[in-house]
């Protein structure tokens, strides 16, 4: 075989593990995702009112079905494999979701998301910068990147607080969702989040709302 031809070997491999390990998350998604569901619905039938559990519960939900619809986008486009089974009885709950939005009707799963305790939730843009952050110090703590003290090398670069970057990487679950990295090597992970801290400090909540 011609180097190139082992080369291309390689490549087939590494791409064929790396989408058997996406067909397995992806099954285990597809269950967390009819399992959060049903424990929303449980929830609701044992008191319609509104309340914390409810919220955390509905909002743990939407951010399976964020990360399912994200991952199957995402694996078509970069590997051009469509992920299977597509679960049809998701693709419904969203139909019947966008019906009774599209009819004034807003559904107590959308609802219940909304958060009540006086915090601003977090929009995609600012999670997807803080987000990196996070990357970055799990990427220290798991040997990847070589920094004696990633949470003031975060908290330098973003602008924000000691306790800010602790907090962020608590929500870990809730900010990283949906935002892939994309396989990015260490010194790539370490431009893009500086590249994220200069627009995080820009528009971002810095020191004043961590």
């Amino acid at each position: 075989m011609t180097p190139a031809e082992v080369a291309n070997r390689a490549a087939r491999i590494q791409r064929q593990k790396e989408i058997e390990q996406l067909e397995l998350r992806w099954q285990k998604l597809i269950e967390e995702e009819d399992a959060a569901f049903q424990y929303c619905r449980e929830l609701h039938r044992n008191d319609e009112g509104k309340n914390k559990e409810k919220s955390d519960a509905v909002r743990r939900w939407w951010q399976i079905v964020n990360a399912m619809l994200s991952m199957f986008t995402r694996t078509r486009g970069q590997y051009d494999f469509e992920l299977a089974p597509f679960p049809g009885i998701l693709l419904m709950r969203l139909a019947i979701t966008a019906e009774e939005l599209s009819n004034g009707v807003v559904p107590e799963h959308i609802e219940d998301a909304r958060i009540n305790d006086g915090g601003r939730p977090r929009r995609f843009a600012e999670r997807h910068h803080i987000a990196f952050a996070v990357l970055y110090v799990e990427a220290v703590r798991d040997g990847s990147i070589k920094d004696r003290s990633p949470n003031k090398t975060v908290r330098e670069a973003y602008g924000v607080t000691r306790e800010a970057v602790q907090k962020w990487v608590r929500e870990r679950e809730e900010i990283c969702v949906g935002v892939p990295r994309q396989n990015l090597s260490p010194d790539q992970l370490k431009a893009r989040m500086l590249e994220c801290a200069k627009v995080y400090r820009l528009e971002g909540r810095g020191l004043t709302h961590p």
